[in-house]
């Protein structure tokens, strides 16, 4: 048996033990969509699953966190503005290729700021107002929670209400779906998380958080401590790469093609060394916003970048096209035949670890919603050695 097979084994058993609970035509219809996911074609995206545009779609504002525990992708975040009131958690299941609501949205007459100074709404189950959360939605395997960091400044309520002292972190617990909220107890938090970038490291249960200056949430032991400086985060994407044991951010508000790392093995240091990269390889446009995320078989990542070629007149690209980033020789990568519509903002990519492959969302207000899979596979791809 090559090693080809032995992975496929050993990743069909782990997506059988997630279908272990359901019987008959269900049971079938997971194991076979489980198998299509093992034998994607490389290297390719695949239109997965198209939920057209509805009730709900996918909000550019809202950010994407991968729950490893039932192997599927965690949806929060609104657009707000006036326009929509997005503040439950969303729950694509790829074995069943399926969206799973958790409740319905708060009606905006339940918005308050509560006796603690949090802004909360809901009834006697609060929740977070609807907010823009970008890339600040992470999951946290230790507590089996998703966890929010962010603030609701561009929701019109928040202009009828005086400023909070507060801006709470949320915790939203997987297991019995109810918000909570994280108190330190002596509220060491900066005035502002909206616009945070977040990535978690599982192997000490860290979530680290890029917004005036770098912090570092650990929810397990009640800590939450600021590390020292960092860059501007507003619109970019922070990613984790658990072979190095580095934090990357990419994007800036502006544009860039430049990335920029620290390592967290050396982030006891004063001043924190963030080390700005320039890849080398295949050219890629300038970005802002972007999707990222990092293949833990691989030991590289994967982007979605917005071609600057193919704009239409409000300046929203037709097209995107899809790199590789190789943190070990510091270039970029295009995957070539990966075209796929270009987006405002994106901060939604996971790579999930059942089923080996990545997942991205597209989609808006017209389109609905539309999840890509793609399976890396590098010994098919032509690497340039010099960076």
């Amino acid at each position: 048996m090559n090693a080809r097979s032995l992975l496929l084994l050993a990743t069909i058993s782990k997506a059988v033990l997630l279908t272990g609970c359901t019987e008959g035509t269900d049971a079938d219809d997971q194991l076979e969509n489980a198998l299509f996911l093992l034998n994607l074609p490389a290297n390719r995206w695949i239109k997965y699953h198209e939920l057209p545009a509805g009730d709900w779609w996918r909000k550019g504002h809202a950010g994407l966190a991968y729950d490893s525990a039932r192997g599927s992708l965690l949806v929060f975040g609104s657009d707000t503005h006036g326009d929509g009131w997005d503040n439950v958690v969303h729950e694509f299941i790829p074995r069943q290729r399926a969206w799973v609501h958790h409740g319905v949205d708060a009606h905006p007459d339940t918005y308050k700021i509560n006796s603690d100074g949090y802004r909360v709404a809901g009834g006697m189950d609060v929740m977070p107002w609807a907010m823009h959360t970008y890339d600040g939605v992470d999951y946290d395997p230790a507590l089996d929670s998703l966890v929010v960091v962010a603030s609701p400044n561009h929701n019109p309520v928040n202009r009828e209400w005086p400023n909070p002292e507060y801006r709470p972190v949320w915790i939203y617990n997987l297991d019995n779906r109810k918000w909570s909220i994280f108190d330190d107890g002596i509220r060491i938090t900066p005035p502002n998380f909206f616009g945070a970038a977040t990535a978690f490291d599982s192997a000490d249960n860290s979530l680290y958080i890029c917004r005036a200056g770098l912090w570092r949430l650990n929810l397990t032991k009640g800590e939450f401590v600021k590390l020292g400086s960092a860059p501007k985060c507003l619109h970019r994407t922070m990613a984790f790469d658990s072979w190095r044991r580095h934090l990357y951010v990419f994007g800036s508000y502006g544009g860039t093609s430049s990335i920029t790392r620290v390592d967290t093995r050396l982030i006891s240091e004063n001043p924190i060394n963030w080390e700005e990269h320039k890849p080398g390889g295949d050219y890629c446009p300038p970005y802002s916003s972007v999707p990222v995320a990092f293949d833990e078989n691989t030991g590289v990542f994967l982007l979605v970048v917005n071609d600057q070629k193919h704009t239409t007149n409000n300046k929203v690209p037709n097209t995107a096209t899809t790199f590789i980033y190789n943190p070990e020789t510091n270039i970029y990568t295009e995957l070539i035949g990966t075209r796929l519509p270009g987006e405002r903002l994106n901060f939604m990519m996971a790579w999930d670890k059942v089923h080996e492959a990545f997942f991205l969302l597209t989609g808006n207000l017209n389109d609905g919603i539309t999840v890509w899979a793609l399976r890396l596979d590098p010994n098919q791809v032509n690497f340039q050695s010099d960076p």
